[in-house]
Protein backbone atom coordinates (compact mmCIF):
# COMPACT_ATOMS: atom_id res chain seq x y z
CA UNK A 1 0.00 0.00 0.00
CA UNK A 2 1.14 3.46 -0.76
CA UNK A 3 1.23 6.17 1.85
CA UNK A 4 -1.73 7.99 0.27
CA UNK A 5 -3.86 4.80 0.41
CA UNK A 6 -3.06 4.30 4.10
CA UNK A 7 -4.01 7.90 4.92
CA UNK A 8 -7.27 7.59 2.93
CA UNK A 9 -8.12 4.36 4.74
CA UNK A 10 -7.42 5.85 8.19
CA UNK A 11 -9.44 9.02 7.48
CA UNK A 12 -12.36 6.89 6.23
CA UNK A 13 -12.24 4.72 9.36
CA UNK A 14 -12.26 7.78 11.62
CA UNK A 15 -15.24 9.26 9.78
CA UNK A 16 -17.26 6.01 9.84
CA UNK A 17 -16.40 4.99 13.42
CA UNK A 18 -19.06 7.12 15.25
CA UNK A 19 -21.81 5.91 12.88
CA UNK A 20 -20.87 2.26 13.34
CA UNK A 21 -20.81 2.67 17.12
CA UNK A 22 -24.23 4.36 17.16
CA UNK A 23 -25.72 1.64 14.95
CA UNK A 24 -24.82 -0.97 17.55
CA UNK A 25 -26.50 0.88 20.42
CA UNK A 26 -30.24 0.51 20.96
CA UNK A 27 -32.32 3.59 20.23
CA UNK A 28 -33.63 5.91 22.90
CA UNK A 29 -37.02 4.23 23.15
CA UNK A 30 -35.73 0.66 22.98
CA UNK A 31 -33.26 1.49 25.77
CA UNK A 32 -36.13 2.89 27.89
CA UNK A 33 -38.18 -0.22 27.07
CA UNK A 34 -35.37 -2.55 28.15
CA UNK A 35 -34.84 -0.67 31.42
CA UNK A 36 -38.56 -0.70 32.26
CA UNK A 37 -38.78 -4.42 31.45
CA UNK A 38 -35.87 -5.18 33.79
CA UNK A 39 -37.50 -3.16 36.58
CA UNK A 40 -40.91 -4.81 36.05
CA UNK A 41 -39.46 -8.32 35.92
CA UNK A 42 -37.89 -7.80 39.35
CA UNK A 43 -41.41 -7.81 40.86
CA UNK A 44 -42.32 -11.46 41.52
CA UNK A 45 -46.13 -11.08 41.42
CA UNK A 46 -47.06 -7.65 40.04
CA UNK A 47 -50.47 -6.29 40.95
CA UNK A 48 -52.98 -5.03 38.37
CA UNK A 49 -52.05 -1.47 39.39
CA UNK A 50 -48.36 -2.20 38.68
CA UNK A 51 -49.26 -3.75 35.30
CA UNK A 52 -51.42 -0.75 34.43
CA UNK A 53 -48.64 1.69 35.36
CA UNK A 54 -46.17 -0.34 33.30
CA UNK A 55 -48.43 -0.40 30.23
CA UNK A 56 -49.35 3.29 30.58
CA UNK A 57 -45.65 4.13 30.53
CA UNK A 58 -45.24 2.18 27.30
CA UNK A 59 -48.34 3.69 25.73
CA UNK A 60 -46.83 7.14 26.20
CA UNK A 61 -43.44 6.00 24.88
CA UNK A 62 -45.15 4.41 21.89
CA UNK A 63 -47.07 7.58 21.05
CA UNK A 64 -43.91 9.66 21.20
CA UNK A 65 -41.90 7.19 19.10
CA UNK A 66 -44.67 7.03 16.47
CA UNK A 67 -45.06 10.82 16.44
CA UNK A 68 -41.32 11.19 15.80
CA UNK A 69 -41.59 8.55 13.07
CA UNK A 70 -39.01 6.16 14.52
CA UNK A 71 -39.37 2.43 14.00
CA UNK A 72 -38.90 1.79 17.70
CA UNK A 73 -42.67 1.89 18.33
CA UNK A 74 -42.83 -1.66 16.95
CA UNK A 75 -40.67 -3.02 19.80
CA UNK A 76 -42.84 -1.14 22.28
CA UNK A 77 -46.01 -2.61 20.72
CA UNK A 78 -44.60 -6.11 21.08
CA UNK A 79 -44.11 -5.58 24.82
CA UNK A 80 -47.54 -4.00 25.29
CA UNK A 81 -49.21 -6.98 23.58
CA UNK A 82 -47.64 -9.32 26.16
CA UNK A 83 -49.87 -7.81 28.88
CA UNK A 84 -53.54 -8.14 27.83
CA UNK A 85 -56.56 -7.51 30.03
CA UNK A 86 -57.76 -10.26 32.35
CA UNK A 87 -60.38 -12.34 30.50
CA UNK A 88 -62.88 -11.88 33.34
CA UNK A 89 -63.29 -8.18 32.52
CA UNK A 90 -65.29 -8.64 29.29
CA UNK A 91 -68.56 -7.10 30.58
CA UNK A 92 -66.74 -4.05 31.90
CA UNK A 93 -64.96 -3.52 28.56
CA UNK A 94 -68.26 -3.90 26.70
CA UNK A 95 -69.66 -1.00 28.77
CA UNK A 96 -66.55 1.08 28.14
CA UNK A 97 -66.66 0.36 24.39
CA UNK A 98 -69.99 2.16 24.02
CA UNK A 99 -69.49 5.77 22.94
CA UNK A 100 -67.31 7.76 20.56
CA UNK A 101 -63.87 6.45 19.66
CA UNK A 102 -61.00 7.99 17.75
CA UNK A 103 -58.46 6.39 15.43
CA UNK A 104 -55.73 8.09 13.40
CA UNK A 105 -57.96 8.22 10.31
CA UNK A 106 -61.60 8.36 11.50
CA UNK A 107 -63.90 8.72 14.47
CA UNK A 108 -66.41 5.98 15.26
CA UNK A 109 -69.58 5.57 17.30
CA UNK A 110 -70.07 2.27 19.15
CA UNK A 111 -73.60 1.53 20.36
CA UNK A 112 -74.81 -0.69 23.21
CA UNK A 113 -76.77 -2.84 20.72
CA UNK A 114 -73.47 -4.13 19.26
CA UNK A 115 -73.36 -1.93 16.14
CA UNK A 116 -70.81 0.68 15.10
CA UNK A 117 -70.57 3.36 12.44
CA UNK A 118 -67.92 5.71 11.14
CA UNK A 119 -68.55 9.36 11.93
CA UNK A 120 -70.04 11.59 10.71
CA UNK A 121 -73.05 9.37 10.20
CA UNK A 122 -74.14 9.52 6.57
CA UNK A 123 -75.95 7.26 4.16
CA UNK A 124 -73.71 4.39 2.92
CA UNK A 125 -70.99 5.15 5.48
CA UNK A 126 -68.83 2.28 6.77
CA UNK A 127 -70.57 0.44 9.59
CA UNK A 128 -70.79 -3.00 11.19
CA UNK A 129 -71.17 -5.08 14.34
CA UNK A 130 -68.96 -5.60 17.38
CA UNK A 131 -68.76 -7.81 20.46
CA UNK A 132 -66.34 -8.45 23.30
CA UNK A 133 -65.54 -11.92 24.61
CA UNK A 134 -63.12 -12.04 27.53
CA UNK A 135 -60.16 -9.86 26.56
CA UNK A 136 -60.88 -9.97 22.80
CA UNK A 137 -62.89 -7.52 20.70
CA UNK A 138 -64.41 -8.78 17.44
CA UNK A 139 -65.64 -6.47 14.70
CA UNK A 140 -67.31 -7.17 11.38
CA UNK A 141 -67.57 -4.43 8.76
CA UNK A 142 -70.71 -4.59 6.64
CA UNK A 143 -68.80 -4.82 3.37
CA UNK A 144 -68.90 -7.33 0.55
CA UNK A 145 -67.28 -9.67 1.48
CA UNK A 146 -67.56 -8.91 5.23
CA UNK A 147 -64.30 -7.81 6.83
CA UNK A 148 -63.67 -9.47 10.21
CA UNK A 149 -61.15 -8.07 12.70
CA UNK A 150 -59.99 -9.31 16.08
CA UNK A 151 -58.25 -7.13 18.67
CA UNK A 152 -56.67 -7.87 22.04
CA UNK A 153 -57.77 -5.48 24.78
CA UNK A 154 -54.93 -3.78 26.63
CA UNK A 155 -56.16 -1.77 29.65
CA UNK A 156 -54.46 1.57 30.16
CA UNK A 157 -56.51 2.56 33.22
CA UNK A 158 -59.84 1.58 34.79
CA UNK A 159 -61.74 3.61 32.19
CA UNK A 160 -59.47 3.48 29.14
CA UNK A 161 -58.10 0.71 26.96
CA UNK A 162 -56.52 0.22 23.59
CA UNK A 163 -57.11 -2.43 20.99
CA UNK A 164 -54.21 -4.21 19.32
CA UNK A 165 -54.73 -6.21 16.15
CA UNK A 166 -52.67 -9.00 14.63
CA UNK A 167 -50.43 -6.88 12.45
CA UNK A 168 -50.81 -3.37 13.77
CA UNK A 169 -51.72 -1.28 16.74
CA UNK A 170 -55.10 0.36 16.73
CA UNK A 171 -54.61 3.71 18.39
CA UNK A 172 -58.20 3.88 19.51
CA UNK A 173 -58.72 5.71 22.75
CA UNK A 174 -62.02 5.43 24.54
CA UNK A 175 -63.74 8.79 24.35
CA UNK A 176 -67.06 8.15 26.03
CA UNK A 177 -69.40 11.10 26.24
CA UNK A 178 -68.25 11.57 29.84
CA UNK A 179 -64.60 11.83 28.74
CA UNK A 180 -63.15 15.00 27.28
CA UNK A 181 -62.07 14.68 23.68
CA UNK A 182 -58.36 14.98 23.05
CA UNK A 183 -57.43 17.50 20.35
CA UNK A 184 -56.15 16.10 17.06
CA UNK A 185 -52.58 16.87 16.04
Amino acid sequence: MRRRDVITFLVGAVVVWPFATRAQQPGRYVAALQKAKRDYEKVSHPSEAARSKYITRFARLREEAARLKTNEWQAIDAEIKRHPAPESEGKNYSRLRVGKWESPRHDYLYRADGTWTMLPEEKDITHGRWRIEGNQCFETAATEPPLNSQYTIIPISKKRFRLYGKHMCSMRNGLNSASPRAPRR
